[in-house]
């Protein structure tokens, strides 16, 4: 037998049992802290660690009209499936969109006209191919890459 007690063993007394649960309850108490501070010292780890990455990458700009030509895909916050589509494309920059013909643009995989429509709308382009844009209504009830 390992002989340590604990407060379910039979044969305890009261007094015994109380101070079991006792100890118990302080070990409980100190190891759901030393879990807590684990816990919060890897949050400030990660945080620290994200803050430094995103330091160096650079701020996250809304797509717009005047964005400078090298400005990188990853840096705009285009849509999930615009941005996976314009990196599986091999596309990087701003520029190489606005220089890039519709037909181009709609080659790449998951990138429909509705997807074409809202880059070539939010970038201030027209298009190059006659990709009609969507009404300015349905343009704001449909998520961009959404429906294509």
């Amino acid at each position: 037998m390992s002989g340590i007690r604990k407060s379910t063993d039979a044969g305890l007394t009261n007094a015994e049992r109380k101070s079991l649960r006792e100890s118990e309850a302080r070990e409980a108490m100190s190891d759901h802290d030393d879990a807590e501070k684990a816990f919060h010292d890897n949050r400030e780890r990660l945080r620290t660690a994200r803050l430094a990455r995103e330091a160096v990458a650079g701020p996250v700009l809304y797509p717009a009209e005047g964005l400078p030509d090298e400005t990188l895909i990853v840096n705009v916050r285009f849509s999930t499936r615009i941005t996976n589509a314009l990196n599986v494309g091999g596309v990087k920059t701003v520029g190489e969109i606005r220089e890039a013909s519709d037909a181009t643009l709609l080659s790449l995989q998951d990138l429909g006209k509705g997807s074409l429509s809202y880059l070539r709308k939010t970038l201030g382009l027209p298009s190059t191919d006659d990709v009609q844009s969507l009404p300015a209504d349905a343009a704001a009830a449909i998520p961009p890459g959404q429906k294509e």
